[in-house]
């Protein structure tokens, strides 16, 4: 609202209705933060003046009380520290919500919560329908249950806003800030889901996998799981090699694995494949070139006896690369291996709390010894787990 006098919307308002119209005015996007300057609110709410103090300090002059505190504080000081709360909380939410280049919603399903370590519990899988001869009474089916749990963490940051910035009239600065924080709230979150996608920290304990309650490995390498391709896997030795992404064929046999040796777990009958087509290729950005040449090539060449021919490509539109640096930091094998399937339907993120931020006033420790004018926390509860193990296959690459 810069080059307005806000002075005069304060005092023809009033405190409460001109917060209500700015909240009103910033929801409809008829106005934006940046619209604002937290030095003309802070003149409007009559603390300006006191602020001006600021500068005299820095002169050598003494500042003899601490800015924006009155003995009695009033109104305009009130109103002033709840709109700047306001203004950079939406801030921090803007930042948060700025999802270019992050890939963790296409992984996981959002489920909304109000409890931690909760069970998600299912079903095995029922045997199918038989011929029913005339006369003769239908079987019945057996259901049997299970579960896996979940793990919650809480994340959050302090954002601490200091005189001079609002003394100097920096309220782009106290905007990029708040931007700050916000986007990297979003990127522990973006780094939680991938390193719980690709089970990154199961060496240490901390399991994404945790049927009946306790915590496992999610790619069992001896392919027990049936969801593993590579070294290892002795459940299903034809598929005990690595499978370095190079061409087509390897996704194709990644497939074929997927087809043949995923099959599902009904306990009252022969166990069938699952069907669970594939939508996305996950992989380091080590290999987002070549899984997106492989995916998105119009056509590709085939060598065959009689010579070389082009032909359309068998994937074109069938599947989607997604990458994450978050997968390369791991380092090792990581650098080569890469992931097929579902991932959504595997992967649940439980939310207790989504983003949300708060104001803390001058009324901390932070403003005597800071000169802090306002501290905004930002924070979240949430956590990922595997709900299932048929939907994603690992690949070895090297």
């Amino acid at each position: 609202m810069r080059g307005q006098n806000l002075r005069e919307l304060v005092e023809s308002l009033g405190a409460e209705a001109f917060y209500g119209k700015a909240c009103s005015l910033l929801n409809e996007g008829e106005l934006t933060v940046d619209d604002f300057s937290y030095y003309e609110l802070a003149d409007a709410c009559q603390v300006l003046p006191r602020l001006r103090s600021v500068q005299e300090s820095l002169q050598g002059q003494p500042v003899s009380a601490a800015l924006l505190r009155e003995s009695n504080p009033g109104v305009g000081t009130t109103l002033f520290q709840v709109m700047s709360g306001e203004l950079i909380g939406r801030k921090v939410l803007e930042g948060y919500e700025n999802d270019d280049g992050f890939i963790g919603d296409k992984l996981v399903t959002v489920v909304r919560s109000s409890l931690r370590n909760q069970k998600l519990v299912g079903f095995r899988a029922l045997a199918g329908p038989t011929e029913v001869p005339e006369g003769h009474p239908y079987e019945e089916s057996t259901f049997e249950e299970k579960y896996v749990t979940t793990a919650e963490a809480k994340q959050g940051r302090i954002l601490s806003i200091n005189e001079e910035l609002i003394a100097f009239d920096q309220s782009g600065e106290i905007n990029r800030r708040a931007m700050a924080l916000g986007h990297y709230l979003r990127q522990e979150r973006e780094r939680t889901i991938v390193r719980g996608v690709t089970d990154a920290d199961a060496g240490q304990g901390k399991y994404v996998y945790r049927p009946s309650g306790s915590g496992a490995s999610l790619y069992a390498t001896d392919g027990s799981r049936r969801n593993w391709v590579g070294v290892g896997n002795t459940t299903s030795p034809d598929f005990d090699a690595a499978v370095p992404l190079v061409d087509w064929t390897d996704i194709e046999e990644v497939l074929h694995y997927r087809a043949t040796q995923v099959r599902d777990d009904r306990i009252d009958g022969t166990s069938r494949p699952v069907i669970a087509p594939a939508k996305y290729v996950l992989v380091p950005e080590a290999l987002r070139g070549t899984a997106r040449g492989i995916v998105h090539a119009t056509e590709v060449r085939q060598v065959t006896a009689d010579g070389e021919m082009s032909v359309a490509n068998p994937f074109g539109g069938m599947l989607d690369v997604l990458s994450s640096p978050f997968i390369d930091e791991q380092g090792g094998a990581a650098a080569s291996d890469w992931y097929v399937g579902d991932f959504a339907r595997q992967f649940v993120w439980t939310e207790i709390w989504p983003v949300q931020t708060f104001l803390q006033r001058s009324e901390s420790e932070a403003a005597f010894e800071r000169d802090v004018v306002l501290r905004v926390k930002a924070r979240y509860f949430g956590g990922i787990s595997a709900v299932d193990t048929a939907y994603v296959t690992k690949v070895d690459g090297e």
